[in-house]
């Protein structure tokens, strides 16, 4: 299973470097995806009292956020609500 996220994440970086190669600032597009993933993962979890939902902060979900920003927090929202994790 581990391994398995390794190469998910792997896989997953690979695909944003890429990306974000074939903008025109490459650099600032990647750090202004990472702010706005990592304070979404936050606001999630300020609000939790209020929605009922929070995301655990650990390695996985921060490399999530970071990665893949708000779509990624998104995607980690839609697994609590629908599997339980």
């Amino acid at each position: 299973m581990t391994a398995l996220m390794f190469v998910i994440g792997a896989v997953m970086l690979t695909a944003m470097a890429y990306a974000y190669s074939r903008m025109k600032h490459p650099y600032l597009t990647a750090a202004k995806s990472a702010a706005t993933g990592l304070s979404a993962l936050f606001m999630v979890n300020v609000f939790s009292k209020a929605t009922g939902c929070y995301i655990a902060v650990n390695t996985a979900t921060v490399f999530v956020a970071t990665v893949l920003s708000l779509p990624g927090v998104v995607a980690l929202l839609l697994m609590k609500i629908i599997f339980g994790y």
